[in-house]
């Protein structure tokens, strides 16, 4: 019976079977994500178009199932479970829905949506992982679940640009600035009212790079060098597809010149 409990309760968990961040747990869902999401890449990349597509709706479709399972597992084994905890606001939370949608609308703007800022905002949520981790077995359900949910985040995003039927444009880059300022406007607003943390728009998250950013500037201060840092990954994200595509305009050009 103690060793059930290991899993779930954490007042009854040793230090050293706990999860640490950057310790060696940390170290092998990382790994293991690295491994996973470069095999699937190769994978649809050596693949048809067909398979690669149907790939990525599985993993897509896996990954909206998979929310109901981590519902599931909140609602029976989180001491602390609130019904809010299960709204899907957080962006790495709400990639659930918006992939599985954009799977299937193969909406331009949506997918770059998920490859510029969902699928960094899970690359560092797996790199930092909030300290709420810490109060659990290394190898219990909430690391699991929380690694394997952000590493198909990541997966599905770098799937499609593996495939070659996604490239990422920064013409798109204006319209999901404009998303990203309208749903945090609605976030923080819900946040005030609800009394909840979303986006972490209420409050920085303990063990990660806004807590820092809080401790200089205080609360709601952080705030504005989290947006600053947002708004720069994701303008980042297209800034070599930009170059590459440049660079090859620049080529044909030179070719046609060439050979008039």
């Amino acid at each position: 019976m103690t060793e059930k409990l290991h899993w779930f309760l954490s007042n009854q968990i040793p230090l050293e079977e706990r999860f640490a961040p950057f310790g060696s747990a940390h170290f092998v869902y990382m790994v293991s994500g690295i491994i996973i999401i470069i095999g699937l890449a190769v994978f649809v990349n050596k693949s048809n178009q067909y398979r690669a597509e149907l790939i990525i709706r599985s993993l897509a479709v896996g990954l909206f199932v998979f929310y109901f399972f981590r519902a599931y597992m909140f609602y029976r084994y989180y001491a602390n479970f609130h019904f809010l905890d299960l709204v899907p606001l957080h962006l790495c939370i709400i990639s659930g829905f918006v992939l599985p949608v954009t799977v299937f609308m193969k909406n331009k703007l949506m997918w770059n949506l998920a490859y510029s800022v969902l699928m960094p905002g899970a690359l560092v949520a797996i790199i930092t992982p909030e300290n709420t981790l810490n109060f659990y077995h290394a190898y219990g359900w909430m690391p699991m679940v929380f690694f394997i949910w952000h590493i198909l985040v990541v997966a599905i995003p770098v799937m499609k640009v593996a495939s070659g039927e996604l490239v990422p444009d920064i013409k798109e880059f204006p319209k999901i600035l404009l998303i990203l300022c309208g749903y945090a406007l609605f976030v923080f607003v819900l946040n005030k009212y609800l009394n909840t943390n979303y986006l972490y728009l209420n409050g920085a998250a303990r063990g990660t790079l806004l807590e820092v950013f809080e401790k200089w500037l205080g609360n709601p201060g952080y705030i504005i060098p989290m947006a600053f840092l947002v708004f720069f990954v994701c303008f980042m994200m297209f800034v070599p597809w930009h170059f590459k595509a440049k660079s090859k305009s620049e080529r044909r050009k030179n070719e046609n010149h060439f050979y008039r």
